[in-house]
């Protein structure tokens, strides 16, 4: 019992002295420490069984991570928490450019010029969270388990069982607007939740917090993800916030002539100048593009047309 008593004392011992080891360096090599105290280990008795022999050196390999786990439980749980930690990618599209983007459970998402959507690696929780700025075109993949949710940057969420969908949320946009082609979804905000049924949309107005939901036109909401520009009874306001985004250009809009005109078209490759002849052919509108100065860095600013309602 004395010797045994004795070679536990001496087993700490070593222990300790691996320990100060230790603090000597960034990081423990057990395979080092190993070799450096296999002449001390030798010195013990023989007559031990081989298992308490090995015992004795799990023992001395363990013992200072209990005496010292300031580094070395410190690396371990850092390690794990990289591998726990799930990366999250944002998608940018350009101006002028419809990007798609497939999801890790196989949804699609269509991004508008001047979007971005922000998505885990993979999904790992009981609900796929995307965070969409702009406006998306959605194709989600039906799980009843795990919910599929829009976060948008006005507190607004949209939920999805199994949809196909679009959302055009712009920041500079008073309104956020939700169209439904099929399946169903719920969009929640703080004091309500609307539930939409296929070919309805549903209007949120940031500033006065209101719902308004009507009859869709499919068509007209949807039809940017194939590159065409749809307008169906469009007032001038929203032909020029489109022809914007879409041509990547500044269009001022200088009103003259406070009527309201509505415009019926669509386009697909034709030009702004091509657009704007037509629409000049529609009301009573003329435009020109602005003398655009160099800067003090040599760069030029975004390309401004005047548009003038007569």
């Amino acid at each position: 019992m004395t010797e045994h008593t004795d070679d536990i004392k001496k087993t700490i011992r070593i222990a300790k002295a691996i320990e100060n080891d230790i603090r000597e360096y960034k990081s423990f090599d057990v395979q080092a420490a190993y070799q450096k105290n296999r002449k001390r280990l030798d010195t013990g008795r023989r007559k031990y069984l081989f298992t308490f022999y090995i015992s004795r050196i799990a023992a001395i390999l363990l013992l200072p991570l209990i005496i010292s786990t300031g580094v070395l439980s410190y690396l371990y749980t850092r390690q794990l928490k990289q591998a726990d930690t799930v990366s999250y990618l944002e998608v940018l599209s350009a101006p002028g450019i419809v990007t798609q983007v497939l999801l890790p459970d196989s949804s699609k998402v269509w991004l508008n010029a001047g979007s971005s959507l922000r998505y885990p690696s993979r999904f790992t929780e009981k609900e796929r969270n995307v965070q969409l700025s702009g406006e998306g075109y959605f194709e989600v993949q039906s799980d009843k388990e795990y919910p599929f949710y829009v976060s948008l940057d006005n507190g607004i969420k949209v939920k999805a069982h199994g949809t196909k969908f679009n959302i055009n949320a712009y920041k500079e946009d008073r309104v956020v607007e939700t169209t439904l082609e099929a399946g169903l979804v719920d969009v929640i905000s703080a004091s309500r939740t609307i539930w939409l049924k296929p070919n309805e949309q549903v209007c949120y107005d940031k500033e006065d917090g209101h719902f308004t939901t009507s009859v869709a036109n499919i068509e007209e909401k949807t039809a940017w993800k194939e590159g065409k520009l749809v307008f169906r009874n469009a007032t001038l306001e929203e032909v020029v916030k489109k022809l914007s985004r879409r041509y990547n250009v500044d269009i001022v809009l200088h009103r003259e002539n406070q009527k309201d005109y509505k415009f019926r078209a669509t386009f697909s490759s034709e030009s702004i100048t091509q657009i704007l002849d037509y629409l000049r052919m529609a009301a009573p509108i003329s435009w020109s593009f602005a003398d655009m100065k160099q800067q003090q860095d040599y760069t030029y600013p975004r390309q401004r047309i005047d548009v003038w309602l007569k």
